[in-house]
């Protein structure tokens, strides 16, 4: 058909159907097939594709499995989360802030530090009461990831003293913000900075919407172990007073400790097969559906056998006075 030849369609009675398309090209005129007219009839657009493909579940997994490393601890769980969001999502800066409402005290770290760092977190600390999404008010957008660009564009943010005395220093203009909920009156959160390259996209927040609940439960993670170590000994019998085998409770000892199935069967001397057949079974016997919940029961079992008061003891009850002899009743002489 020539390039500039006119299309349109036209509907024309069919007997015994429904109006047939028709099309004219030029000075031809010509008929669709009637399975080409009802296609064009019915047409439906194409589902949409899913917006996090399956290499973005593989990268997540990956760093989920850092994350979740044997150096996990209170310490070292801001750098854990640093690398943890790097891995996933692209980003200039990353910034911590963990503000303890009663003490009213914030503690703040970077993932990049800039010569101006220090001004930029003096200027932030200065402003962020103003702006509800940058003052860590955990209901905003109901506690979940948000972004700059949900709630202000790009030029009114530049208007903002918060912007010329903290961000610009930073040289960031995209912002994304991750609430970590707590239990112990702490608000905790990562800021991503980027200094371009177009906002943040719902893709991002599908990422890091999946990655809010391993931060929260990293953490989690990492205070546990802390108490475990300075409470527990790590020792079998623990848990073997729990009604585990003793091959079990070793296993279980090491998985508190984060280790590896490759690393326990080392560990142990026992092959990896093995170390898998004794977690099923603490799956079975525990109920928890992962890895991590397995740790956390196990942490948790282990304080509280620990914590439990000790067994009661019998002793010799003094017998009543005249136990023994005839007591008289009272009142008789």
């Amino acid at each position: 058909m020539h390039e500039n030849a006119r299309i349109e369609f036209v509907s024309v009675e069919n007997p015994g159907g429904p109006p047939l398309p028709y099309f004219w090209g030029g000075a031809e005129r010509r008929s669709l097939p009637r399975w080409l007219s009802f296609a064009l009839l019915t047409r439906r657009p194409p589902p949409r594709r899913p917006m996090i493909s399956a290499a973005d579940l593989r990268q997540l997994s990956a760093a989920t499995v850092q994350l979740y490393s044997p150096q996990l601890h209170p310490g070292s769980f801001v750098d854990h989360a640093f690398r943890f969001l790097h891995a996933i999502l692209p980003a200039d800066q990353i910034n911590y802030g963990n503000l303890d409402t009663r003490a009213g005290t914030l503690d703040v770290a970077t993932s990049v530090l800039t010569p101006d760092w220090d001004t930029a977190v003096a200027g932030f600390g200065q402003f962020m009461v103003k702006y509800p999404y940058f003052c860590f008010d955990p209901a905003v957008n109901g506690g979940r990831p948000f972004f700059r660009n949900d709630y202000i564009t790009l030029r009114q943010f530049r208007d903002l003293d918060i912007f010329s005395e903290c961000f610009k220093i930073l040289g960031a203009q995209n912002h994304a913000a991750v609430h970590v909920p707590t239990n112990d009156g702490r608000l905790l959160w990562f800021g991503l900075e980027r200094a371009g390259g177009g906002d943040y996209t719902e893709r991002d927040r599908m990422v890091l919407t999946l990655a809010q609940d391993h931060l929260v439960n990293a953490r989690r993670l990492a205070l546990s172990r802390h108490s475990v170590r300075q409470a527990l000994p790590l020792d079998g019998s623990i848990f073997a007073a729990a009604g585990l085998t003793p091959r079990e409770a070793e296993v279980a000892c090491w998985l508190v400790e984060g280790k590896t199935n490759v690393e326990i069967s080392v560990v142990l001397r026992i092959g990896v097969a093995t170390v898998k057949g004794h977690l099923t079974s603490l799956f079975n016997k525990t109920g928890a559906g992962n890895r991590l919940a397995l740790a956390l029961h196990l942490i948790e079992l282990g304080r509280s056998l620990v914590c439990m008061p000790p067994p009661m003891q019998q002793v010799p009850a003094p017998q009543p006075r005249g136990a023994g002899h005839d007591a008289k009743p009272l009142g008789r002489k």
